[in-house]
């Protein structure tokens, strides 16, 4: 029996998915690494999840794909920088909100200035529609991916059994 089409498009779908999206990710790990100041694909993150507004902790995580704690690691990076501040609340000292700094907003706007720019040009191609078709499915995965947390890391592979003695020839 063949399976539905609606199936067979998702699997497609996400085929091509899997071979475009490394491909995109390196370059855009590429230009942000080449912008000034440079960032990394997870400070960029931060930067822009915190430009969006009250996220704090799992979150900010989530909208950064990274653990609570690269998160914690990435904003005293940030903070360092002078990129964001974290300020304590009176009323709840647990609660450290968080916001970008005047350098910390000219970054991101710059590095999502540079990022559109370079890959509008690798899309001048498309046809309206077609570039218009994309920008919709992506702001929709965009949004799918958002509220869901990655898969976890498998477990690292134990470390092997150093022998002591001669190696075998």
């Amino acid at each position: 029996m063949p399976r539905p089409r609606h199936h067979a498009s998702s699997r497609d779908a996400a085929e091509a998915l899997a071979r475009t999206a490394p491909l995109v990710g390196r370059w855009i790990e590429r230009l942000l690494a080449g912008h000034e100041p440079p960032l990394t694909v997870a400070q960029y993150l931060v930067l822009q999840a915190v430009d969006e507004g009250d996220v704090v902790g799992s979150e900010l995580a989530r909208r950064a794909a990274v653990s609570p704690a690269a998160v914690s690691q990435l904003l005293a990076a940030l903070e360092t920088a002078g990129w964001v501040r974290r300020e304590r609340l009176a009323d709840d000292r647990r609660r450290l909100p968080v916001a970008l700094t005047a350098d910390g907003r000219r970054a991101l706007r710059s590095a999502q200035e540079l990022l559109r720019d370079r890959l509008a040009a690798l899309l001048a191609d498309l046809p309206g529609p077609e570039a218009d078709a994309l920008g919709w499915l992506l702001r929709r995965l965009e949004h799918s991916l958002g509220g869901t947390a990655p898969p976890p890391r498998p477990p690292r592979p134990p470390k092997p059994h150093h022998r002591h003695g001669p190696r075998p020839r």
